[in-house]
């Protein structure tokens, strides 16, 4: 099985102000949101509001992203070409399969977790270390992640 290097990026010159930047709460607190619309209003539904820019579920450099239950990458907006990939097959440039890991923190006994992973930043272009907080919603998997310099 091919393993899908996600984490590639091109290193640009420029510094990013930290105020540019979500923060670990504010993906926590985008995720938790996240999770509780798609619970409430159904995948189909939530998708669609996820991914409208103006919606409040994209900032800055977090947005959602969404597993469906076979895990299957069905909402990104902040990386659309993540969409239809299997997240089981994700692996960053540390060899981390983080896709699997942020599945693991999805099923775990409080159904929610943190996830440290290497990914190209969309502000900067250059590969960062990111930590996701992780929401199960339903038979879904919700989460958003701050990147860290």
């Amino acid at each position: 099985m091919a393993a899908i290097l996600v984490a590639l990026g091109v290193t640009m010159g420029w510094s990013v102000a930290a105020e540019e930047r979500g923060t670990m709460a504010e993906a926590k607190a985008m995720a938790e949101k996240a999770a509780a619309h798609l619970i409430a209003v159904g995948p189909e539904k939530a998708i669609a509001d996820f991914e409208r820019p103006d919606s409040g579920y994209h900032d800055r450099d977090l947005f959602v992203v969404v597993y469906n239950p076979q895990h299957v990458v069905v909402s990104a907006i902040g990386n659309p070409n993540f969409v239809g990939r299997d997240a089981t097959l994700f692996i960053d440039t540390d060899g981390k399969e983080f896709g699997k890991a942020i599945i693991a923190a999805a099923q775990s006994p409080a159904g929610a977790g943190w996830v440290e992973y290497r990914m190209s930043s969309p502000l900067t272009h250059k590969v960062e270390l990111k930590t996701s907080y992780v929401v199960k919603a339903g038979d879904c998997i919700v989460l958003v992640g701050a990147y860290m310099p």
